[in-house]
């Protein structure tokens, strides 16, 4: 089923919110109360940082789950989807790949840090700056690169 994504009411609207979750400063809960409009899963819009110039998914911001008490720094791209190019979408027969992502509660995802589709960042996990997350994430792990990798745990689960 192909989208006609620029011609779309909903796709638009969703952009124009993105743009200003993108770029709000203040107040402190603006930001996660427009990504929640545009259809992020956030429980409670107090108790979620995100920070100017986080882009979350443009296409598909409703397979983003952020917990309570999760803090994401600027320049944090949270992506969902992947788009083909047309040579590829004929090889692949299908026009792109979705995947779900979820921040449990406590995390903090650094400044200018990729989080691809299909991951899962685990309760109180740590993500380095400018690290390119491509598989889940364990409670109370941190990790950093490109590819992130485990680099050590910060406490035990109790």
């Amino acid at each position: 089923m192909k989208i006609k994504y620029f011609s779309s009411v909903k796709f638009i609207w969703k952009g124009m919110l993105g743009y200003v979750a993108y770029v709000s400063i203040f107040p402190a809960f603006l930001s996660p109360l427009i990504n929640r409009l545009r259809g992020v899963k956030i429980k409670n819009i107090f108790k979620t940082y995100i920070a100017p110039n986080v882009l979350i998914d443009s296409l598909f911001p409703e397979l983003v789950t952020i917990e309570d008490y999760v803090y994401i720094t600027r320049g944090v791209k949270i992506i969902c989807h992947t788009n083909y190019t047309p040579p590829i979408q004929k090889i692949l027969n299908r026009e792109n790949t979705t995947g779900p992502v979820h921040i449990k509660e406590g995390a903090f995802i650094g400044v200018n840090s990729i989080i691809m589709p299909n991951v899962t960042i685990g309760k109180c996990a740590i993500v380095a700056a400018g690290s390119v997350v491509t598989n889940d994430v364990e409670d109370f792990s941190v990790v950093g690169g490109n590819p992130a990798k485990f680099i050590k745990k910060i406490r035990e689960r109790q």
